[in-house]
């Protein structure tokens, strides 16, 4: 077997084969660790339950129609190129909302470190889904757009 290269900066704790764990991860402000360890745990499980719970299927939803629509309007301009990126901007402005009936434990969202893992996550789902609705949406708005007009 190939040895794997193992970035610590991103290791939290280790397990060991009896069970026992054992820390890794430090708090120290100048090298960016601001959470304590506890706070970190709370951090890490945010990002766990978001990752678990959080879809934002919203996002296509919403953004095949508006942004197919769009690329369809605008497909005879160079506006239509940034119908996706104005969706990106518009679904990044709603607040990012924690379902406490899916999570572990309701007392989570009072924790702040949680709320900080949670939001990171959930931001990342939508961004990306909504960058990808977007494209594909304007895609096909402005094929269609091109189609019509020949």
């Amino acid at each position: 077997m190939k040895p794997k290269k193992l970035d610590l900066e991103c290791v939290f704790s280790i397990n060991g084969p009896e069970g026992e764990e054992k820390v890794i991860y430090y708090m120290d402000t100048v090298i960016g660790n601001y959470f304590t360890v506890d706070e970190m745990r709370f951090y890490i499980q945010g990002e766990q339950d978001a990752s678990k719970y959080y879809h934002a299927n919203w996002t296509i939803a919403a953004g095949l129609p508006v942004t197919a629509g769009l690329g369809y309007v605008l497909s005879g301009t160079v506006f239509s190129f940034a119908v996706p990126f104005v969706y990106l901007v518009s679904t990044g402005i709603p607040a990012y909302k924690i379902d406490k009936d899916k999570i572990p434990s309701s007392h989570l969202v009072t924790e702040p470190a949680y709320v900080l893992g949670y939001e990171r996550t959930a931001r990342n789902k939508r961004l990306f889904k909504s960058l990808f609705t977007g494209l594909v949406g304007t895609a096909i708005g402005f094929t269609l757009g091109q189609d019509l007009i020949k």
